[in-house]
């Protein structure tokens, strides 16, 4: 089994529509190439899809578009379009970025929620701070499952980012350990 990269979280760098995000051009300034990406329209909506390292598309994040007052329907098409390209390199780098995520939001009520649910939970960093704690894959699962709690109803890019940092460090202390026995 080939060890993964440590996991590398993006800064949210980009500011707008008053909230923080990892743009494209964060991801491609930490060093991490793009991947081509079209639009694929399916029966059950719009997604993109990106051109993965084998030359394989491969499905990414689906196009929502959202709620967004004193828009016209091609501005928030187009909003949708960005937001679901960010979330889809994302996912086919493997990568954590510390968005706000406000864009899911559609009304001021329910970014407010938001805000007040968001407050008690740990950031994707202190995550991954945890995890680089635990030695033992039952205290991995212990603590996913103490995640999962603290994250109900996770967006899909929140799912994806979670599910990836604690697959690495499982595969982490799995090499480890294996590395150990075949050394001793």
């Amino acid at each position: 089994m080939q060890v993964k990269e440590e996991s590398q979280i993006i800064k949210a760098a980009s500011k707008g529509y008053n909230y923080n995000y990892a743009s494209l051009a964060d991801i491609a300034k930490a060093g991490k190439t793009i991947p081509k990406m079209r639009i694929k329209p399916t029966e059950n909506g719009d997604y993109i899809e990106y051109l993965d390292e084998a030359g394989e598309w491969q499905i990414g994040a689906k196009i929502v578009i959202p709620e967004m007052a004193k828009s016209n329907e091609a501005q928030k098409y187009g909003a949708a379009v960005t937001y679901a390209r960010r979330v889809t390199a994302q996912l086919a780098l493997s990568l954590v970025c510390s968005d706000d995520d406000k864009v899911e939001t559609h009304s001021e009520d329910d970014a407010k929620a938001n805000e007040k649910r968001n407050a008690s939970r740990p950031t994707f960093d202190d995550i991954k701070a945890k995890l680089d704690t635990l030695t033992t894959i039952a205290a991995i699962n212990d603590y996913a499952k103490a995640v999962s709690e603290l994250f109900p109803n996770p967006t899909d890019k929140q799912r994806h980012a979670i599910q990836t940092m604690f697959t690495i460090r499982r595969e982490e202390l799995t090499e480890a350990r294996s590395t150990y026995h075949a050394n001793n």
